[in-house]
């Protein structure tokens, strides 16, 4: 099996905090969960897995190239990346002068909460804004995650689109390593596998080698995925824990590589490191949570440590601030591992919060007959 990383996926900037798969659809993976999609020549792109979120899941400072952000609009960035949509929609509102930030944050809550008009809103954006190298990278963002929960059986075009949008930020931007590290994985996806070298994908690499470490190895750490690297990827990932063990982006990203090579109690350890860095910022926390989350579901899958995934959930559970449905599929991880620790007290008090939580039926009846079993 082949592994080619989809943009929108293990990468940096906007996008959905977590998308959500259904409970017994993640634990099913017997792949990276959020940052690896597989792929083979003319496999329809219905077979990826998400991200990250990048959703892809796939976040650096969402605006490290503009100018600093004030007060006002940090308080919006911090409403969406905490899924406070309905906040962020009010506050939104009550914004009469709406600059260029503002009109992708606009159009980010639409796509986050699912709005019907999301398309129509995102090419109306960058019909406003065609040669905006901000607008463009966001854009590519905001369509794969279109893709990632659309229904559509050929969501080919929507990755096409992705693909596009970073492939002209880059174009735009050509020096910044945020837009080059998205248009390499573009790259390498359009050119298909005829081309194993990824030569444009490479050059790339070979740029932010002199432009910026933090993303020289976000791009690198792809580029030897897409070449099935295993050895310089090992390589890589050594050099990550050692010299950049509290950077959360790039420790997740390499626990995500492990992964895709199959060192799944590696890639386990990894992910829990990276959910216990203390220091993360606002833009950060899809990755952490995605680490966090991925060392439980390695640990369910008797990968790695099942008590140090339950202290990664101890942590998210306790960071999060919203009780939503993401909370729910926390919760639900939770009281699986604690299951099969055999702590049935934990699971019955997390089975029983997730129930207090979620309005959807079938999580509702699934936790129902959880606790009958437990409680039987």
């Amino acid at each position: 099996m082949s592994f080619l990383l989809q943009n929108g996926v293990g990468s940096q900037g906007w996008f959905r905090p977590v998308c959500r798969l259904s409970f017994s659809a993640k634990l099913q993976k017997d792949k990276p969960i959020h940052s690896t999609s597989a792929v083979k020549e003319n496999q329809m792109i219905n077979d990826t897995v998400r991200l990250i979120v990048g959703a892809l899941y796939i976040c650096s400072a969402a605006f490290v190239q503009a100018s600093p952000v004030n007060n006002s609009f940090r308080e919006l960035e911090q409403a969406y990346y905490q899924r406070q949509y309905q906040l962020l929609a009010s506050k939104l509102q009550a914004i009469e002068s709406k600059d260029v930030k503002v009109e992708i944050l606009e159009v980010a809550l639409a796509v986050a909460t699912n709005q019907k008009d999301q398309q129509a809103q995102l090419e109306a954006l960058t019909e406003r804004h065609p040669n905006s190298a901000q607008v463009r990278y966001f854009a590519g963002k905001l369509w794969f995650q279109i893709k990632e929960q659309s229904s559509l059986f050929n969501k080919l075009g929507l990755v096409d689109k992705s693909n596009d949008s970073y492939i002209i930020a880059a174009k735009l931007e050509p020096e910044n390593p945020q837009y080059l590290v998205e248009a390499a994985k573009a790259l390498a996806i359009e050119s298909g596998f005829l081309d194993s070298d990824k030569k444009e994908s490479k050059a790339i690499v070979d740029k932010l080698a002199n432009l910026d470490k933090h993303y020289y190895y976000l791009a690198l750490m792809d580029y030897l995925q897409n070449t099935q690297n295993a050895k310089e990827a090992k390589k890589t990932v050594t050099t990550i824990q050692s010299e950049f063990n509290d950077d959360v982006v790039l420790m997740n990203r390499a626990a995500n590589l492990l992964w895709t090579f199959s060192d799944k109690t590696g890639a386990q350890q990894l992910f829990v490191d990276s959910c216990k860095i203390k220091t993360i910022t606002v833009e950060q926390l899809p990755q952490w949570q995605e680490a966090c989350m991925s060392s439980a579901y390695l640990a369910l899958q008797n990968h790695g440590d099942k008590q140090q995934a339950l202290e990664a959930l101890t942590l998210l559970l306790s960071g999060d601030k919203v009780r939503d449905e993401q909370y729910v599929d926390y919760l639900m991880v939770y009281a699986e591992l604690s299951k099969d620790v055999a702590d049935k007290e934990t699971a019955v008090k997390s089975y029983q919060q997730a129930l207090e939580i979620t309005t959807e039926r079938s999580t509702q009846k699934d936790i129902r007959k959880e606790l009958k079993k437990l409680t039987n």
